[in-house]
């Protein structure tokens, strides 16, 4: 017979047992486990060390990893002096201590090492307690997330005195630099580049917030959940955490610090407390997939933009508005270049001819040719350097101008592409690059141009198509791919960007991925491909990733004013030394989305300059768009999309520090007189490069949309820096299977009351396309009414319009006196044909098969007399409706007081033209292309000596 109360007994003992936490102890280990849909973790088993403990990724096979609770507690009851500033080894600022700026974290203030004595589970969390010590009491705990969730590791400090604290969890396994396949700790140590000191690296430099290494076919880290970093600017003074990954004993190892010693939240008096929570991740495979994780899983990335107050064709045009306003623009025609005053007073700067060409071809703009195309490229092909400065003492001056007319100042690559642009009939561009072929330059700062890399042999290849050039670029390509993709850089000297210290540009760090990527293109070899992909991925770490914008309005511009973020305007040549004034912008306060103000996928311009926060000038956007498309990657394609989308209505200046202002959106913003722009940097020879990515984005929009359906020819602008991306209207290209279909991106082409979506335009000569791209997350439905001054149509007439790319579209619609019913699937994309409506260009260009002339040739003579100098003429053909005529001299101010330019147009009467301020440089338009020009230059030094050249001839 059963006893009653026996069985009550053993079920009261049941149940103590079942609602009782489980504790540490030799015989409840097998108990302790804690598990969801990802992740087990379990203890390894060892009384003596209850805080050991194993991590496994279920689904991905049987990759695991032993993790501690090993924490590591800092104590200052003096204030440890923490600031920022000082550069560690590769170029970027870290966290420092002391009065002599210690960067190396473990030479700092009293350390305790901590390890618990006990844990207890209760549900899917693990708590551990810690031993109390004298200065504070401790706890952590590990939660699982319900689902697929990354493991959480959570502490919470409560001091026994008052003081300076900081809390570095250590509890990965640390590993041996020279065994790592990877290492990420931002801002700049990736690859194997392994920071040279134990530097910790503060939240606002940490764009991707996350610290890991890959080794042995896995990726393991450490990142900043985002519930931990607020929706606001961070500095150095008010950063939440630090990262770092390099012990005491050089060992590589992901950690985390939190509060950072001497930062925000550090200083804690009896009877407060701090507490903290990092999320750890594990992915089997390489690091590409390891950082996809991160963002996927880990980070939950989000595509955060769309357009905002205005659709991005109409941002185009209205930078291209400024960019032709002489004044607003700081184009000085004199010097044929934008003012540089910002950084460098008394100099100007040009940074490609490609950009205004091609809007000048796509926009159908003669003016955009003529004002700014065809003087931005003398310039270029005249001057030594980017940078040009004005007075005869450039020594004296900051960031190395030049005062010479000892050009071209542009890559062989670019000067490839300009002839190609301009239709292939220009000799000066082959026999200048046949010139500098092989010529070691410094064209930006001191940064050195071989001249003979893999990338000039590839562009002596598009000119003239010799098979040994372009046998010669696969080569030293590959030979590149060596060092920097089959085996990662362990330093920063593997590229002249960062062997000069006044470059140091955000892509210097990475690959040259987009010029991989055209190579790519060129020979479908899909070595190119991947390492292009890997230096896409690397430089996506570099993008702001953090913090996301809460699902609510904000206030911005509180107070009706905002401060800027330069305490004034610099004034002289020789420094960077400020001059002080009121630098407040008044505006309105408003209630807008807080998504229009993050700062989410956006990149620095450099280390050194992050500290002014994020740059808008993101030249990457478009081959993201497209290396996402080829990988299928849609990490990348929501980096592209948030750096650019709904960003700002006109030219947004440079540098970013508030999330709490839109007055760099606004479409006025640059439309004041220079002093009177004060929120941040103005460069005004951005105004094109900025114009030039956005006409990139938008047609790699097309492309990618579309499945490359939508496929307009391109070039290749490698600018300088980082200002590099596509250029397009040298060719017609193709529309679903429709060809010769050229690239139209004309202003204001139809009247609509939406901006949610972004346009791309085509004609075929008897047909017009519309490429329509919503940018939201709902359907438009619309009517847009088609400007008859731009499309051409005929009153009275119907035009019939087929929907490309919709499978089993019968649906037949018309256009009826300009209106079009359009419509466009959330996010989606329409493509219309309208038949039979098409425009001519007003432009006169006669590309790609513009008649060559004869003998278009080219002069370049030095001459003895120093006087003279080198005297360089040439003929540059876009149409062939006229040509331009360009000459010049190196000579200076220093040996000439006058020159003279003599002239004959075909058989008429010479004619003459003076100059007696340097530069000397003469240009004519030849409205009469077919007539040869004779020319001849007479110059007179400062004593009144006369020299004369021969006369020479352009055709």
């Amino acid at each position: 017979m059963i006893d009653k109360k026996l069985l009550f007994f053993r079920y009261i003992l049941c149940s103590l047992v079942l609602l009782t936490p489980i504790l540490g102890s030799a015989t409840g280990f097998g108990f302790s486990t804690i598990e969801n849909g990802s992740y087990r973790f379990q203890p390894m088993g060892n009384p003596n060390q209850p805080g050991s403990w194993q991590i496994e990724r279920k689904e991905v096979g049987t990759v695991s990893r032993a993790i501690s609770q090993e924490f590591i507690v800092f104590f200052s009851k003096d204030d440890p002096r923490y600031s920022f500033g000082k550069r560690a080894t590769g170029g970027s600022p870290v966290a420092l201590w002391g009065e002599l700026q210690e960067m190396d974290v473990w030479n700092n203030n009293e350390q305790i090492v901590i390890n618990p004595v006990s844990y207890n589970v209760s549900g899917s969390t693990v708590v551990f307690q810690f031993q109390s010590h004298p200065l504070f009491e401790f706890e952590s705990k590990v939660s699982l997330p319900d689902g697929a969730g990354v493991p959480e590791i959570s502490w919470n400090l409560r001091p026994k005195v008052d003081g300076y604290f900081g809390v570095v969890f250590a509890g990965l396994k640390e590993k041996s630099p020279s065994q790592l396949d990877f290492l990420y700790q931002p801002l700049i140590w990736s690859w194997k580049r392994f920071p040279e000191q134990a530097v910790v690296t503060p939240e606002s430099y940490a764009t991707t917030p996350a610290v890991f290494t890959n080794h042995h076919g896995a990726t393991e880290g450490l990142a900043i959940p985002s519930k931990e970093i607020p929706y606001r600017f961070a500095t150095a003074e008010n950063s939440r955490f630090g990262l770092l990954l390099r012990t005491r004993d050089a060992q590589a190892k992901p950690m985390v610090m939190a509060p950072v010693l001497g930062g925000e939240g550090s200083y804690l008096a009896v009877g407060a407390s701090s507490s903290f929570s990092v999320q750890y991740f594990l992915e089997l495979g390489t690091w590409v997939a390891g950082a996809d994780y991160l963002y996927q899983k880990v980070m939950d990335y989000p595509l955060e933009r769309q357009n905002a107050m205005v659709s991005l064709n109409e941002t185009f045009h209205n930078m291209i508005d400024l960019a032709m306003d002489d004044y607003y623009s700081g184009w000085i025609d004199e010097y044929k270049g934008y003012d540089y005053k910002f950084d460098v007073p008394f100099t100007v700067k040009n940074v490609s001819a490609l950009h205004p060409l091609s809007i000048a071809l796509t926009t159908d703009n003669q003016q955009i040719y003529d004002r700014r195309g065809l003087p931005i490229l003398e310039y270029l092909m005249s001057r030594e350097k980017y940078l040009y400065a004005i007075n005869a003492f450039p020594e004296k001056q900051t960031q190395n101008p030049s005062h010479f007319l000892k050009g071209p100042a542009m890559e062989l690559w670019e000067m490839a592409s300009i002839h190609q642009l301009l239709g292939g009939t220009n000799t000066v561009f082959p026999k200048e690059m046949e010139r500098l072929f092989g010529k070691s330059r410094q064209l930006n700062l001191q940064t050195e141009v071989s001249g003979a890399s893999w990338k000039d042999y590839l562009a002596r290849y598009l000119v003239n198509h010799g098979q040994e050039y372009l046998d010669s670029a696969i080569r030293l390509a590959d030979e590149y791919l060596e060092l920097t993709f089959h085996k990662y850089p362990t330093d920063f000297s593997t590229n002249a960007g960062l062997r000069d210290a006044q470059a140091t540009f955000v892509n210097d760090y990475s690959t040259t991925w987009q010029e991989l990527l055209e190579l790519y293109e060129l020979t479908q070899d899909p070595k190119y491909l991947d390492a292009a992909y890997e230096g896409a991925k690397q430089l996506s770490l570099w993008t702001r990733s953090t913090p996301f914008a809460p699902d609510q309005a904000i206030t911005v511009n509180k107070g009706g004013k905002v401060d800027g973020i330069f305490p004034g305007r610099r004034f002289k040549a020789d420094s960077y030394e400020w001059q002080e004034f009121d630098m407040t912008t008044r505006i309105q306060e408003q209630k807008v989305p807080a998504w229009h103000t993050s700062l989410v996928g956006l990149l620095p311009e450099q280390p050194g300059t992050y500290v002014y926060g994020p740059i808008m000038l993101f030249h990457q956007a478009g081959a993201m768009l497209r290396m996402a498309q080829l990988k299928n990657d849609e990490v990348l394609r929501r980096v592209a999309y948030n750096g650019i989308l709904g960003r700002y209505n006109n030219f947004p200046g440079y540098y970013f520090t508030s999330l709490h202002t839109n007055v760099y959106q606004q479409t006025n913003y640059p439309l004041h007189p220079y002093l009177d722009v004060k929120y941040n940097a103005v460069f005004y020879n951005h105004l094109w490069p900025h114009i030039s990515l956005l006409q990139d984005f938008l047609v790699s929009d097309a492309h990618v949309r579309t499945d490359g359906a939508v496929d307009f020819p391109s070039l290749f602008s490698p600018g300088y820096a980082f200002l590099t991306n596509k250029v397009y209207g040298h060719a017609a290209g193709s529309i679903y299977g429709h060809p010769n279909v050229r690239l139209w991106l004309p202003k204001n082409p139809f009247f609509t009351k939406e901006i949610g979506f972004n346009h791309v335009l085509g004609r075929d000569g008897e047909n017009t396309y519309l490429v329509l791209m919503n940018t939201s997350d709902r359907f438009i439905n619309d009517t847009i009414h088609l400007r008859k001054e731009v499309f051409k149509w005929d009153e009275g007439r119907r035009y019939a319009t087929v929907s490309l790319g919709t499978e089993g579209s019968s649906d037949v619609r018309f256009v009826e006196s300009g209106m079009l019913a359009i419509q466009i699937p959330p996010l989606g994309t329409s493509v219309i044909k309208i038949e039979g409506m098409f425009q001519e260009s007003p432009f006169g260009v006669a590309l790609p098969d513009a008649s060559a002339l004869p003998n278009n040739d080219f002069v370049r003579k030095e001459y003895t007399a120093a006087s003279l100098g080198t005297i360089t003429g040439m003929s540059l053909k876009i149409s062939d409706y006229y040509k331009d005529i360009y000459v010049f001299s190196s000579a200076t101010e220093a040996e000439t007081a006058k020159v003279i330019w003599s002239y004959q147009l075909g058989e008429g009467e010479w004619e003459e033209i003076s100059d007696e301020v340097y530069p000397f440089e003469f240009s004519l338009r030849v409205k009469e292309p077919h007539k040869p020009v004779k020319w001849k230059w007479t110059s007179y030094d400062p004593q009144g000596n006369a020299q004369e050249t021969e006369v020479h001839l352009l055709r």
